[in-house]
């Protein structure tokens, strides 16, 4: 009884797994993308264990990631030069002959390892088409986020716009991406070119923040100066009307 039990709560596991694959696979890269893009793919093999896909050689890899611009502008001076927006138009393509069916891109530090545990991502995404979807993720502050495929069908090449925050350096910039064609099939960590910062100025400690987020120095520095602000508020009293 106990073996037949043991056998039926791994068929449902299982199949519970096969079923998240599937959905995630046609909405999107799964939910935890965000914060560790250099995901793995499993397969049962049998009532008790379960193989796993390793990535494909990324230096073999058939896709590139193209960024029109070698650098990004503060949103300020993006305006004063008489531009409508500051966003980067990043293009993932595939090579000649070959296609690719989900992707996750994320903008991270340049050089940066995709496992280190205090890796940032930075900015937000925009879509240009049907073919992709923004996708937020957790931020100590401000608002970071990714951008993943809408659907399972063969691509070529998709487009998307990456935003940077509003008046925030974020220092030399490069996006990553995790490139799906099959189950058995993916590559991770295919990176663009370096973008630099253009036209801003100090950082404030909410950037600093921003860029660094996992710094414990700047975590306290922020917790202080909110104190700080709370108790200004507090001496002032409330604001009469």
């Amino acid at each position: 009884m106990a073996a037949s039990y043991q056998k039926f709560t791994v068929a449902v596991l299982v199949l519970v797994s096969v079923i998240l694959y599937v959905n995630s696979f046609i909405i999107g890269a799964p939910p935890d993308t965000c914060g560790n893009p250099t995901t793995f793919h499993t397969e049962p093999l049998n009532d008790s264990h379960v193989g796993q896909y390793l990535p494909q050689d990324i230096d073999k890899a058939p896709y590139k990631l193209f960024v029109n611009a070698r650098r990004y502008e503060n949103y300020t001076f993006a305006r004063l030069k008489g531009k409508e927006k500051n966003a980067v138009r990043i293009t993932l393509r595939a090579a000649p002959g070959d296609y690719f069916k989900g992707f996750f891109i994320q903008a991270t530090k340049s050089n940066y390892s995709l496992d280190r545990p205090d890796r940032p991502a930075y900015g937000t995404f925009r879509p240009v088409d049907q073919n992709s979807a923004p996708r937020s993720c957790r931020a100590a502050v401000g608002v970071v986020g990714g951008i993943t495929h809408t659907g399972n069908t063969n691509k070529t090449e998709v487009s998307v716009d990456w935003i940077p925050p509003v008046g925030c350096n974020l220092g030399d910039v490069q996006f990553v991406a995790t490139v799906v064609r099959g189950y058995s099939e993916y590559w991770v960590d295919i990176r663009s070119d370096v973008i630099q910062p253009s036209g801003f100025v100090r950082r404030s400690l909410l950037c600093e923040l921003y860029v660094d987020p996992y710094n414990r120095r700047l975590q306290r520095r922020v917790l202080q100066a909110l104190r700080e602000l709370r108790r200004r508020q507090r001496q002032r009293g409330p604001r009469r009307g």
